[in-house]
């Protein structure tokens, strides 16, 4: 793209869709929280919010644009859909010079929406589009001078959109105007996330129903009570009634002798021992609308939705298969999660396993969640404490307000009290403009303050007044500002250990000590590093585009047999670091794994397989020795603290071996 003249403005980035939600946010309650909003800003904010929230869809995106040229002052605006197989975008509403023009859809290359899409973040160039764009017809026909613009994000990061203004004039992009687009942008994000999911949820609907209607099984979907509520045309034609003479039925009405009781008798089956599909071991005989019967075999799945329960009745002759069956469980799945996530976007927390600890933990989540109580969660590095702390808020009353996370440890402390609290315009020397803190940001909702160890002494005072009395003084102000904020800390320090030595004060300790919950290390945690492996598994192969085979008995041992110090983060890098090394469908956990769990891993085999090892297994576990031994003398061979000495072997025999097995003196793997 060429570029002369005057070059674009540069705002900060994002790195993931959900930092970038996370600054609109901010960005919108700056706006709110203003002491002295002027007339302007409050016209603005509510041709947001009366403007759009009332619309969906077409409407919403025609009036935002609308109201956006309005509130920034400019001859158009646009909001787009990105194609990223055609590389262009498609307006779902375009207002230029006092009308909408209909149907547009552009290129990207060669035109300033490549700059916003390329950079990810907001651009604006303020004047001389046509110096800049000199091939780009619709710059110089519309005669456009000015554009900013900004890319839409989805939840993983990826681009769905782009929302811009442009003017026939100079435009100076003022911070407060630059505030007030980005409100816009976070509103256009939410609606478009959202058509995506419900068109997605749609085609997931359609497919299921083209499935029905089409197969050649009957297939009948009962509820709670045995109650007919779907029949597909199969089912129709294998009874003789219609579907509407079948709804709200009873499933026994079409079944015959004991075959009522038998479905009765599956169905209990299946609530019962928490199973999801029963294939009937003995025929059903349905009884049709002309009297006649006929022998049929039957598979009968559950599934939930919303709270409900409902149970898919499959018939079909003797000779046919179950393929039917299982594509509408996988299907019904697929259309549950997307519902969910429409309704819900953020959605449930990611905390898998099914362990006696992380039951536990779960179960005590859910009996703090839905209180204000302080939560202090303890747990080692790598463990998931900010899951923890995610699956409190979203299980909360505040869910549907801000989750502001703070990484203490990240701050300086020289900036940790004007991160906390914000500060007035020119409180200390680069103060050149007034910013909220991050307990004002989380207002209303959560505050996740992680690696609270590291908060310096001065510090713990005032946050000490925040939890006691829900008011703080940002830096270089005299007033006071309330906020009702739920506080949930997280450390991997010894914070009782730290009040005896005095670098913790022991009031704030027992104050966020309300509801301890303590994360379990991975390493006590059982079969649930199998069910982690294999999630990972899934989620990298479906990011690499590869498809893999289900995890292997002998990898779920292996993975076992490791302590796992780096806890659920090292098991994530391993699964990833395996899959790379793997051309295959088995990712090569032998390689990816560390030489120590390997080693381990062989013993541990050895002695569930008879107690014999491989000359190559030997071979790994004296070089996993020899090296132990280097390191724990430093690298030193010969003498009485020397290596060959720790194993009681001459010197020359331990370099020989070392020679043999081609190990490097200095390593300290």
């Amino acid at each position: 793209m060429r570029k002369t003249g005057v070059p674009p403005a540069r705002f900060p980035s994002s790195r993931d869709g959900s930092k970038v939600a996370l600054k609109l946010c901010r960005q919108s309650r700056k706006l709110v929280d203003m002491d002295d909003p002027s007339p302007a800003d409050t016209s603005a904010l509510r041709l947001v919010i009366e403007g759009t929230v009332s619309e969906t869809g077409t409407e919403f995106f025609r009036s935002l644009v609308k109201n956006l040229a309005a509130v920034m002052g400019t001859a158009g605006a646009w909001v787009t859909e990105y194609l990223p197989q055609t590389h262009r975008l498609r307006a779902h509403a375009f207002w230029i010079n006092g009308g909408y023009l209909e149907d547009y859809e552009h290129h990207i290359e060669g035109t300033p929406c490549e700059a916003v899409l390329r950079e990810r973040k907001l651009v604006l160039f303020p004047d001389r589009m046509i110096e800049l764009y000199p091939n780009e017809p619709d710059v110089r026909t519309l005669n456009v001078r000015s554009y900013m613009g900004v890319p839409l994000f989805d939840p993983d990061g990826s681009i769905i959109g782009h929302l811009a203004v442009l003017d026939t004039k100079p435009f100076p992009g003022e911070p407060r105007l630059v505030s007030l687009f980005e409100i816009f942008a976070a509103r256009a994000a939410a609606e478009c996330r959202r058509l995506r999911m419900e068109q997605q949820a749609r085609a997931r609907e359609e497919e299921i129903s083209s499935l029905l209607d089409s197969a050649m099984d009957g297939i009948v979907v009962l509820d709670g009570n045995s109650r007919i509520v779907r029949a597909n045309p199969a089912a129709e034609r294998l009874s003789g009634y219609s579907s509407e003479q079948m709804l709200g039925q009873e499933a026994k009405w079409f079944l015959a002798g004991e075959s009522a009781k038998l479905l009765s008798g599956c169905v209990r089956e299946l609530c019962e021992s928490g199973g999801r599909q029963l294939w009937m071991p003995s025929q059903l005989t349905v009884l049709r609308a002309d009297s006649s019967r006929f022998p049929a075999e039957a598979t009968l799945s559950r599934f939930d939705f919303r709270g409900t329960r409902y149970f898919t009745l499959i018939l079909r002759n003797i000779d046919e298969r179950l393929e039917a069956e299982q594509r509408i469980a996988r299907l019904s799945s697929e259309a549950e999660y997307l519902r969910d996530m429409l309704a819900e976007e953020t959605g449930i927390n990611g905390l898998l396993g099914r362990s006696k600890p992380i039951l536990e933990l779960k179960a005590a989540i859910q009996q703090v969640a839905a209180t204000d109580a302080t939560v202090l969660i303890n747990g080692e590095t790598g463990t998931g404490k900010e899951l923890v702390a995610c699956a409190i808020h979203s299980s909360s009353p505040r869910k549907d307000r801000p989750l502001v996370r703070v990484n203490c440890a990240a701050i300086p402390g020289t900036l940790m009290e004007s991160e906390f609290f914000g500060h007035e315009k020119g409180a200390f020397t680069g103060a050149v403009a007034k910013r909220e803190g991050r307990f004002a940001l989380a207002d209303g909702g959560t505050i996740f303050l992680d690696e609270l160890g590291e908060l310096p002494l001065d510090l713990q005072a005032k946050l000490l007044r925040v939890l006691q009395e829900g008011e703080f003084e940002p830096l270089g102000s005299t007033k006071t500002r309330k906020v009702d904020v739920r506080v949930v800390a997280a450390t991997n320090r010894d914070l009782a250990e730290m009040v005896a030595e005095g670098k913790f004060r022991e009031d704030l300790y027992y104050r966020l000590n309300v509801f301890p919950l303590s994360v379990p290390p991975l390493r006590e945690r059982g079969n649930d590093i199998a069910e982690l492996a294999s999630a990972f598994q899934e989620r990298f192969g479906r990011r690499m585009g590869r498809k893999l085979a289900p995890l292997h008995p002998e990898d779920a041992r292996r993975l076992a047999a490791h302590d796992w110090p780096g806890n659920i983060r090292e098991l994530q890098n391993v699964i990833e670091r395996a899959i790379i090394l793997s051309p295959g469908t088995r990712p090569d956990l032998a390689k990816a794994m560390p030489a120590a769990a390997t080693t381990k891993h062989i013993v541990v085999q050895a002695e569930e397989e008879g107690g014999v090892l491989t000359a190559k297994e030997f071979e790994e576990l004296e070089r996993a020795n020899l090296k132990r031994a280097l390191n724990a003398a430093s690298g030193k061979i010969a003498g009485n603290t020397g290596a060959a000495a720790l194993l009681g072997v001459p010197a020359s025999t331990f370099s020989s071996r070392l020679k043999a097995l081609g190990i490097e003196r200095a390593v300290k793997s």
